[in-house]
């Protein structure tokens, strides 16, 4: 006879074509089987915890999608997509009666992408403009389209094609006297002159025989204005009269005034310079004046300016028209689409400076109407510089969303499937670049390759990872020395192994994605020999668990570090990673139907993952959202969690527990008080027999959880033992906290190794064991000296070690 030990499992189940490879170091901490197993970071293997029914979907027919809110605070929710819905979950079951709708169909849910920031969910995806999903409070949600502010755009056109707007943006008339055409002008100096810093023409009003003073508008009705231009005086390089300290204050009284915007230290004017501020502001008032504070040059006296000009908040603007002199040059020739309604157009007016439209309607191909951002227009002049924006209808929206250096990053449109646009840094929605590059200001960067591949996927790291399906690449600085932004970014490659859509997991530095058709797992990492991250396979020696194709994946980080995957059969794939430990361990799991989603949420204490598996219960499908359980370690046997889709009495002693309907002419077993009884729900209701009663009674569906070794070779007196008859005569099993374990032959008989013994408490179950099993087994000799674990019921089962006996055929 000769003895093996086995003292770890952290490889998990090996593929059959690797079975016999004895020779690989890894062949001795595999299994030929691991099925709803869990291999241990620590080498062993735990039964996995059983899942808790929390509701069925709102449309058991059709299925949907899970996604991750996470408040933080303890407020941690669990949200259903369903088609053209979504409602809200916490692990004691659904929030209320909260049911919103979306724009996403049933086909969209597998494609979308999302990140979060606080209360708000970023979600692209679906051809749908990327949309805003936000928490007001527990009972109140919405979901909306993102109001982005100034792009991004397409290129600038180099057609003749003109653009023409006949409207400024700016609410005030050219004033041809303080009360003329309509509006009233005053000054702190009661100049008779003061309309003419709101007539549109260069020269100079003096405002104050000293260093401060106001000069302000009235308006016959409340206005609301985010944004001004000034001028300097047509002399102030001689002169420096041009305050360089002052307030934008707003009032509906002409006495009591609210500071808009403060400017300091605006000296060093040239003649007639513009400059342009902005400031936030969705409040419409009556009065607004410039209040200056140092002004008049050296001297402090006749402090005066060129002009003011105000801009009316884009949203409350009335639209006016914008038109093109031809369609040339208009989305491929074919001029304004209907499609472009809500598409921004970046346009350069006669000073220079670009201004933005949103397109509120369309009247034909070279007319449609826009609301003016950023700042007034100063003439309606036409012009050719002018740019589309990138993202509408017409074009299509991004696919995907990340983080990157505090910025909210998108990529991937039907017009340009390899672009990434970076918004501006913490200003999330802003695409915009200022009139001089700044670092903070919005980034665009392509993917540059040889083929058009589609952007699958980004994540946020030192640089901005890209995956597509034939590589994955970097967007990052240029040079280290200087700030990430417009004037320093480049985009490099990191490895020409692809990936499919399904977003990848990161745990620590180390990013793990799927292959382009999802049938292997890719580890990337950076090594400091190669100088860069390299790609390679995690999956290789597991490779028949993805032959199916992943179709979506979550990490459970606590307490088992636990990558769960689902195939396009629904079958899941578990995956025990912890690099540094060489541990790459994984186990399948049946969970008594197809697993459609899986997601990962904060609990209390560990992780939880969140399922929607789709079973047929008396004879119908029904599709259930449940909540995986985490598996026993310790405590009091009947706590233990081993079943699935159940749910749990715990209270006073009890015979019939009733609310069972989601099981309904199921047969289940009822873990009561740590024994196992099998029942049958009849009318959602099951009792144990004999009129017995119960405080703590788990009801759910039966787990048989299954391991195998491999056929481990052992020398014959004349060589291998390879391909001779070999069976197990004895095996000694370290566990831990064990409740039941059956060992064996496979298909044959299985003997149970946790008893009532002598010394045992009498009338309760046998109790936990920890320690060495020593049992007597004896399998066929046709098994080759391969061992058969099996355990099923509510009883929870880990497994240290193996040591068992094999004889062999002479």
């Amino acid at each position: 006879m000769s003895y093996h030990l086995q003292a770890t499992f952290s490889r998990g189940e090996l593929d059959p074509e690797l079975i016999y490879r004895s020779d690989l170091e890894l062949f001795r901490s595999s299994l030929e089987r691991c099925e709803n197993f869990i291999t241990l970071k620590r080498g062993g293997l735990r039964r996995r915890g059983g899942t808790k029914f929390i509701g069925e979907m709102k449309n058991s027919s059709q299925g949907g999608w899970l996604i991750p809110f996470e408040f933080g605070n303890g407020q941690y929710y669990m949200l259903e997509f369903g088609h053209l819905y979504f409602r809200v979950y916490t692990s004691a079951g659904r929030v209320g009666s909260v049911e919103v709708s979306t724009p996403y169909t049933l086909s969209d849910l597998p494609g979308l992408k999302f990140v979060q920031s606080t209360d708000t969910l970023f979600i692209t995806g679906g051809g749908i403009a990327p949309q805003a999903l936000k928490r007001q409070s527990e009972t109140s949600w919405s979901i909306g389209p993102i109001a982005f502010k100034d792009g991004p755009y397409l290129d600038v056109n180099i057609t003749p094609t003109s653009l023409k707007p006949s409207g400024l943006g700016n609410p005030v008339p050219d004033m041809t006297s303080n009360t003329a055409p309509s509006g009233t002008v005053s000054a702190s100096n009661n100049s008779t002159a003061a309309w003419q810093v709101f007539n549109r023409s260069e020269g100079k009003v003096v405002l104050s025989g000293g260093a401060s003073g106001w000069v302000q508008y009235r308006f016959t009705g409340p206005v609301v204005i985010d944004a001004y231009m000034l001028q300097a005086p047509n002399d102030n390089s001689q002169n420096d009269d041009m305050p360089w300290q002052w307030n934008i204050e707003a009032s509906n009284d002409g006495s009591s005034w609210t500071i808009l915007d403060t400017q300091d230290g605006q000296d060093t004017w040239a003649s007639n310079e513009w400059r342009q501020y902005a400031f936030h502001n969705e409040t419409a008032f009556s009065y607004y004046r410039l209040s200056f504070k140092q002004g008049g040059g050296s001297n402090g006296d006749n402090s005066a300016i060129g002009q003011i000009v105000f801009h009316q908040a884009g949203q409350n603007q009335t639209a006016f028209n914008l038109t093109a002199s031809s369609a040339a040059g208009l989305n491929g020739g074919s001029g304004f689409q209907s499609s472009d309604v809500g598409r921004h157009i970046r346009f350069r007016g006669s000073d220079g400076f670009w201004r933005w439209f949103k397109i509120v309607s369309r009247s034909s191909s070279t007319v449609v109407k826009v609301q003016l951002y950023g700042q007034a227009l100063l003439d309606t002049k036409a012009q050719t510089a002018w740019r589309l924006g990138a993202w509408s209808g017409t074009t299509g929206w991004p696919e995907t969303v990340g983080w990157h250096k505090s910025r909210l990053a998108f990529a991937g449109t039907l017009e340009e499937p390899q672009k990434v646009w970076e918004s501006q840094t913490e200003d999330f929605t802003n695409f915009g670049v200022s009139h001089v590059l700044e670092a903070s200001d919005a980034v665009t960067a392509g993917i540059l390759s040889g083929q058009v591949n589609r952007i699958q996927w980004l994540v946020d790291d030192n640089d901005l990872i890209v995956g597509t399906s034939k590589a994955v690449r970097a967007v990052g600085k240029a040079t280290d020395q200087d700030p990430f932004g417009p004037e320093n970014v480049e985009q490099r490659p990191e490895t020409n192994f692809g990936a499919n859509s399904v977003s990848p997991i990161k745990v620590g530095s180390v990013l793990l994605y799927f292959g382009p058709y999802g049938t292997d797992m890719r580890e990337m990492a950076y090594d400091f020999g190669a100088d860069g991250r390299v790609s390679q396979s995690v999956s290789e020696v597991q490779s028949h668990l993805f032959r199916p194709g992943i179709s979506g994946a979550c990490y459970q980080q606590y307490p088992d570090s636990i990558i769960w995957a689902w195939d396009k059969q629904g079958s899941v794939v578990g995956f025990t990673y912890e690099r540094q430990q060489q541990v790459y361990g994984m186990h399948r799991h049946d969970f008594g139907g197809p697993v459609e989603c899986l997601a990962d949420l904060t609990g209390s204490g560990s992780d939880e993952v969140w399922l929607i598996v789709r079973r047929t219960i008396n004879g119908a499908t029904r599709r259930y959202i449940e909540i995986m359980q985490r598996p026993f370690q310790d405590g009091a046997a009947e706590k233990a969690w081993h079943l699935d889709c159940a749910a749990l009495y715990s209270g006073v002693p009890a015979n019939t527990v009733t609310g069972l309907s989601h099981l309904e002419g199921e047969e289940v077993v009822l873990f009561a008080d740590g024994t196992d009884y099998p029942a049958t729900v009849d009318g959602g209701e099951v009792s144990l027999p004999n009129g017995q009663t119960a405080e703590d009674i788990l009801i759910g569906l039966n787990v048989t959880a299954q391991a195998k070794t491999l056929p481990y070779p052992i020398a014959a007196q004349d060589g291998s033992a390879l391909g001779r008859k070999m069976r197990v005569d004895s095996c000694q099993i370290a566990v831990q906290q064990t409740g039941s374990l059956r060992a064996g032959s496979e298909d044959g008989y299985l003997d149970e190794l946790v008893y009532y013994r002598a010394g045992d408490p009498s009338g309760e179950p046998a109790p936990l064991r920890s320690g060495v099993l020593n049992q007597c087994v004896e399998t066929r000799w046709q098994d080759g000296g391969q061992l058969a674990l099996e355990v099923s019921g509510g009883k929870p089962s880990t497994i240290l070690a193996i040591n068992f006996g094999r004889d062999v055929e002479p």
